[in-house]
């Protein structure tokens, strides 16, 4: 077993190095921008580190709407103390600080080598997006757009599928995508070659190239658009020392650049300030008014302005301090009290803990009776027994901290470092300008008595996420009861593999132990990390009074127990606004060799501070939730069709199919449709909480299943609470579909549309329905990339001479008895084929009788299979394929609807004398219930009794009786043959009251009962048949065929409607209804657009001014169903073209025709 281990660890080492040496350094030539927009928040950023920048590539920090935005700019900041060395050859002992910050655009910032050259800073690591290039703002990885990410992944080279594509490389492991967006890059310090210029500093002994301080930062945003999460952004960080020193001083911090208004002067009104006990800081509008002069784009109105706050979720833990730094352990351990730090004289005899620089290993050391020297965390101390005082982080009588309270030593050898007074015990935080008290709290912290036993542990003090320990003992577990949890297979749950993917086969997967990269276990467990917390906020001001080249300055800013206001407030109130930014940090805590921390940060936004902080909580609590709430079902993929003053949508049915990971469940309940007439479906938000204020949108129409779950969701008092009241409805038990047509719209103008699905939710277990993110981005261009859900589209009538494909047509039957034949219609006339398919049928035995529970589609012209088994067999809401959707009657589809078909049973000579019958299925106490025979029958008479009926059918004791009558099979006519059955009857006659009863050919089973009735009738005889026929279902023997044809343009029709091409709107006067605003992140005129339509395909159109001067020539684009093409009234070089009026010829290649107009341009 041993050896089997050794190997193993060597096998992990070897994969370690070889990912290791493929990904890269950082290079600021590897830049890309991004746009997260998953939810009411959205943002530009960049994978140098920068939140909010650029600017001009997209909205800065915006929320509810692209123009309302708040930020200016966040990038995090990394401080380390190098080791103790003689840096400045003066035979001294330097301290030297090293902050490494980003190549952030604002005031005060930047570092650069001398004479203005590369930036000393993050760069990101090639080699984690996708090299083409994609657009300004498409750059970044994300999850929900596969064309950005690279073809492998660096740091996860393996992660791919069977088709040799990249997989997500996601946060929640291989190919997860438990976000609604997720972003990811990498960047490191390389780049920073300060220290190495200045000092000679190198961070890797192993590597003289590496140059910074070894540092690589993996970064990842992450939204949701849950109502929880629809205010929030997710920052997750995780910083790996990839060097070979140990920094026994880190802190990380942020650096923010407030501006809520931009991009207008409203940066001058700003306050921020700090909330030590939720771990958040904020900022808002002083005046809560937006000048439109400054942003005349803020939107409902200037008086609507929020909240932005920057929340701690996660901060850098400290695993070797021995403190319970989160306050999480339910040890049984000791917690700091007042006599934990009073000055204590140090006696012979006494023991003391000694901790190892390097492997933070505590050792015991006993106090000899004589002066001696001791090395504790590399630092040498002189202890003399009877006179060193031994004291640590305490509080002098003046109320003033020992500095030895951050200095990263144990200078009282109780094993436990930069044990804090203020931090460990009694909360107590000043403002050292307004000396006003922040807080004052009681709050004492565990903490591990090394003096008592120094090898003793305990699970949730010095946590980590790397340590392969379960700290919190959650894996594969109901946090409610601690009993493993197993899938359907029998598997513990989150026994899943390395990759966190099931069914992978990797390393770890389904071997009965935690494994790295596995849900609830080390780096996947937020829960499993010391975390320090918010210890320093500095708001300085102006915005401009940072030097962000300074490391000691910078490293002063983040120490922690440093919060610093200007003297506008007083008291914990800001006064004014003014032009101010902040930092704030969390420190200090080591970071060893291979050796990684992380840290997370959320952007939350409110309409005032309660509802923030709400916010902030609320984000809390998904983080702590390891980011595990209900999720909605997968998005649909949603087809957009334009027509002739109608819009057409069709999506597919995966949804409908998913399990919950939440709740293990399928529980899909419907579908709405949201249409708007802009981009972010703002003027669609007419639902508001309980304070009156829009939090949800209208949908245009809504299909749900027909289950009973209807009205409004009643949710428990605290969903309610969490909700703030907004309602959420559930449908009306209408059914579902897959299709919807709108025909509510306009010619030429711009429609967006989105399909979301939601799940029931359960009030039981407080579960809110889970609705899906839509998002449609602009980029800088004006250019839409919507999501799979979403749709952008511009009704237009087809061109001249339009001819549609044919719709509605029954399929040719091959074979088969089915009592009904499918037809099929047309829904996406652009892409019909001129090709020809086979329908065909799966069935299986129900109760013994054949029917069909699934089709399949071939293109026979192709020899493709559309569908091999498709199960969405149904009457009008089936799945769309080449522009066509089958419908099929299958009322008959289960034995219970099968019957007697009325219509076409009859006798032959119609008589009013004529025997009354009913025919039903066998059914008699005793005896087998009859099965469903799928057949025509013939019931033949004639003058001569001397046909007989069965003797003793299955065992029923009725004999032989001579009959006038046979019953025969006539269902396929080539092959007719003799049906056993009996008659029951008082004499050999056919009467009323009579009964004749069917079996199977081989009499093994009872098929259906014939019962006659009434009084005075005609009896049969020769020439007389009844004839009767079964409503049959599809089943595996029905075949039908059908041909489909592509749209096509008749020539005659082009010629006689060249009379109505026109232009609209005509004339033109300053805009209309067909342009689209600006992106949000650009100003100006806007778009001008006029459009020519009923356009013949491929038409050319020229246009003059009045004097005949060419301006511009426009060709139609060919596409059949869109009859119009835009001029933006330019001419040909780009330039905006004079009001007037001007001439245009449009050219008709199909018939050789010109049409002459003329269009007038009002200023």
């Amino acid at each position: 077993m041993i050896k089997v281990k050794i190997i193993f660890f060597f096998l992990i080492l070897s994969a370690n190095l070889i990912t290791a040496q493929q990904i890269g350094r950082g290079s600021a030539t590897s830049h890309e921008v991004g746009i997260h927009d998953g939810n009411r928040v959205i943002t530009v950023f960049n994978n140098w580190g920068v939140i909010a920048q650029p600017g001009n590539n997209g909205p800065a920090g915006a929320w509810k709407y692209p123009s309302n935005k708040y930020v200016g700019d966040v990038s995090p900041l990394i401080g380390v103390r190098l080791p103790y060395r003689d840096y400045n050859s003066d035979s001294k002992e330097d301290t030297v600080y090293s902050v490494i910050i980003t190549d952030v655009d604002r005031p005060g910032g930047g570092d650069y080598s001398p004479g203005g050259g590369d930036p000393w800073t993050f760069q990101p690591i090639p080699g984690f997006a996708s090299s083409a290039n994609l657009g300004r703002s498409k750059g970044v990885a994300m999850s929900h757009l596969p064309e950005t990410w690279p073809p492998f992944w660096p740091d996860q080279p393996t992660w791919k599928d069977e088709n040799g594509n990249a997989e997500w490389n996601g946060y929640f492991g291989r190919g997860q995508m438990n976000a609604d967006q997720e972003s990811y890059y990498m960047m490191d310090d390389n780049n920073d070659k300060k220290m190495f210029l200045n000092y000679g500093f190198l961070p890797d002994s192993t590597d003289p190239t590496r140059k910074g301080q070894g540092l690589r930062m993996a970064v990842r945003g992450l939204q949701w658009s849950d109502f929880l999460a629809q205010d929030v952004i997710f920052w997750l960080y995780q910083i790996s020392n990839i060097g070979t020193t140990v920094y026994n001083q880190v802190v990380f911090g942020a650096l923010v650049g407030t501006y809520v208004g931009l991009p207008g002067d409203e940066w001058n009104d700003d306050a921020s300030y700090f909330n030590i006990r939720d771990n958040i800081t904020y900022t808002w509008d002083f005046d809560n008014y937006i000048r439109p002069s400054a942003n005349p784009d803020w939107k409902p109105t200037p008086y609507d302005v929020g909240y932005v706050a920057y929340a701690f979720l996660e901060s850098p833990g400290n695993k070797y301090d021995g403190i319970d730094n989160d306050g999480d352990s339910k040890d049984n351990a000791p917690y700091f009290n007042d006599k934990d730090f009073e000055p204590k004289i140090l006696r012979a005899g006494q023991k003391l803990i000694l901790i190892d620089k390097s492997t933070y290993q505590r050792t015991e050391f006993l106090m000899p009776n004589y002066p001696v020297n001791v090395v504790s965390l590399g630092k040498e101390f002189t202890l003399v027994p009877d006179s060193t005082v031994l004291v640590e982080g305490n509080i002098d009588k003046n109320g003033v901290l020992n500095r030895n309270a951050y200095d990263g030593c144990d200078n009282d050898f109780d094993g436990i470092i930069d044990e804090n007074y203020q931090i460990h015990y009694r909360q107590y935080k000043k403002d050292f300008k307004s000396n006003a008290v922040l807080i004052d709290t009681l709050n004492p912290v565990k903490y591990k008595n090394y003096l008592e036993n120094v090898d003793r542990k305990y699970k949730m003090i010095d946590e980590a996420r790397d340590d392969g320990i379960d700290n919190d003992d959650d894996w594969s577990k109901d946090p409610s009861t601690g009993t493993f949890l197993f899938d359907e297979n029998f598997h513990l749950f989150d026994d899943v593999g390395a990759d966190g993917k099931r069914n992978t086969s990797d390393q770890g997967e389904n071997d009965g132990f935690p494994t790295h990269g596995e849900p609830n276990f080390d780096e996947t467990d937020v829960d499993e990390s010391d975390q320090i917390g918010l210890t320093s906020f500095q708001y300085f001001v102006p915005a401009g009074d940072i030097t962000m080249s300074d490391e000691n300055d910078m490293w002063r800013r983040l120490r922690p127990g440093y919060f610093d206001v200007p003297t506008s407030v007083r008291n914990n109130i800001a006064s004014k606004g003014e032009d101010g930014d902040f930092i704030y940090g969390s420190g200090y805590f080591p970071i060893l060799p291979n050796n990684t921390e992380r840290f997370s940060i959320a952007f939350c936004f409110g309409d005032d501070y309660e509802s923030t902080i709400k916010t902030k909580r609320i984000a809390q609590m998904i983080y702590n939730a390891n980011y595990n709430f209900p999720k909605p079902p997968s998005k649909p993929t949603l087809t957009a069709v334009p027509g002739d003053h109608k819009v057409t949508l069709y999506w597919n049915k995966i949804a409908e199919t998913t399990s919950n990971t939440f709740t293990k469940n399928i529980d899909f309940e419907g579908y709405m449709i949201y249409k708007s007439t802009d981009p972010t479906f703002s003027d669609i938000m007419k639902i508001s909480d309980k304070d009156g204020n829009p939090q949800g949108l209208k949908p245009l129409a809504q299909f749900d299943l027909i289950d009973g779950v209807k009205g409004l969701f009643v949710p428990s008092q605290q969903l309610n609470e969490l909700r703030n009241g907004v309602p959420f409805y559930l449908g009306d038990d209408t059914g579902i579909k897959n299709t919807f047509i709108d025909t509510d719209v306009k010619n030429g103008v711009t429609y967006f549309y989105a399909v979301v699905a939601y799940n029931k939710g359960d009030t039981e277990k407080n579960l809110f329905p889970a609705v899906n993110s839509h998002y449609i981005s602009v980029d800088i261009s004006g250019n839409f990339s919507p999501d799979i859900n979403c749709a952008v589209v511009v009704p237009n009538a087809p061109v001249a001479g339009y001819q549609p494909p044919e719709t509605r047509q029954m399929l040719t039957r091959l074979s088969g008895n089915s009592t009904t034949i499918p037809y099929y219609e047309v829904l996406d006339p652009a892409k019909v084929l001129d090709a020809e398919y086979e329908v065909s049928f799966i069935d299986s035995l129900i109760n013994g009788t054949p029917i069909a529970y699934a089709y399949r589609v071939k293109n026979i012209s192709s020899g493709k299979e559309i569908f091999l088994k498709n199960l969405h067999f149904k009457a009008d809401n089936n799945d769309v394929f080449d522009g066509v959707m089958l419908r099929f009657d299958v009322r008959f589809q289960h034995p219970d609807s099968i019957k007697v078909n009325s219509d076409v049973t009859h006798w032959n000579i119609p008589s009013e004398k004529n025997l009354q019958f009913n025919i039903q299925i066998f059914d008699f106490p005793n005896y087998p219930k009859g099965i469903v025979e799928l057949a025509d029958y013939a019931l033949v008479f004639s003058d001569l009794y001397n046909k007989e009926s069965t003797a003793n059918l299955m065992k029923m004791p009725l004999p032989a009786k001579k009959v006038n009558f046979e019953l025969l099979n006539i269902t396929n006519h080539d092959s007719v043959f003799h049906v056993p059955f009996a008659f029951i009857s008082n004499d050999t006659i056919l009467s009323g009251g009579d009964r004749i009863i069917m079996a199977t050919t081989d009499q093994n089973y009872f098929t259906w009962s014939i019962n006659f009735i009434g009084k005075d009738t005609r009896i049969p005889a020769s020439g007389d048949t009844l004839y009767i026929s079964i409503i049959r279902p599809f089943t595996v023997q029905d075949k039908f065929v059908f041909e489909t044809h592509s749209s096509t343009i008749d020539k005659k029709s082009v010629a006689d409607q060249i009379d109505r091409i026109k232009v609209v709107p005509n004339p033109y006067i300053v805009s209309n209804i067909f342009e689209h605003p600006l992106p949000s992140q650009i100003k100006g005129r806007g778009e001008r657009i006029v459009k020519f339509i009923h356009l013949p395909a491929n038409s050319k159109i020229s246009i003059y001014t009045s004097a005949g001067n060419f301006v511009r020539t426009i060709y139609h684009d060919g596409n059949y169903e869109d009859g119009s093409a835009s001029w933006d009234l330019r001419t040909e070089e780009g330039l905006d073209v004079a009001f007037g009026v001007y001439f245009y010829i449009v050219e008709i290649p199909e018939t050789g025709q010109k049409k002459f107009g003329k269009i007038a341009l009002i200023k």
